[in-house]
């Protein structure tokens, strides 16, 4: 398969995954007098943002790569790519029907969820980095990723506000230096 195909493909459902967001976003700006906000979600909402551009950024830099994939790879790239709009369906609420309580208990009750399609994604792409691209698990890219990976995971788990707050407020620190990283090399 060409790349081209590959990255109209990607493209097409990636682009449904910022739209998703987007949609999630305006829901939340809709409803915000007559139900509470909370920063948690909008917090995710601006780390997957990020993480949507770079990784369009990322599949448009695979060209000068390769230009041909196997059956096998663009599937786990679109697997990736699902992923991506899975974090972003569930994330804020697409309905202001559903968001009767507030943010806070749209997170803590179908939101959070996302958190495990998010380090999905995550641990798909450190797959194709080391497996794909035989980078280095050694690299400053492999030492952000891991937890990276980790905490979204560790945040659904931990149901604790304390927990799961504290872990967002770093996780958007590690994805600032994980961009800058990103960006840098």
């Amino acid at each position: 398969m060409t790349f081209p195909i590959l990255a109209t493909v990607i493209s097409m459902v990636l682009g449904l995954s910022v739209t998703r967001l987007l949609t999630g976003l305006v829901t939340v700006f809709r409803i915000r007098r007559r139900s509470p906000l909370d920063w948690v979600p909008l917090a995710w909402s601006a780390v997957l943002f990020m993480m949507q551009l770079q990784y369009w950024w990322a599949i448009n830099q695979l060209a000068t790569l390769r230009q041909m994939f196997q059956f096998g790879e663009f599937i786990f790239l679109v697997l990736m790519t699902l992923m991506l709009f899975l974090t972003a369906a569930l994330l804020l609420p697409s309905r202001s029907e559903d968001e009767t309580d507030g943010l806070r208990v749209y997170f803590e009750q179908d939101g959070r969820y996302s958190l495990l399609s998010l380090s999905a994604f995550l641990l798909f792409g450190f797959i194709v980095n080391v497996f794909g691209f035989q980078s280095s698990v050694a690299s400053a890219w492999a030492v952000t990723d891991v937890p990276m990976i980790v905490f979204p995971a560790l945040a659904f788990v931990l149901q604790d506000r304390k927990y799961y707050t504290s872990i967002t407020a770093l996780y958007v620190s590690l994805c600032a230096l994980d961009s800058w990283i990103s960006l840098t090399s």
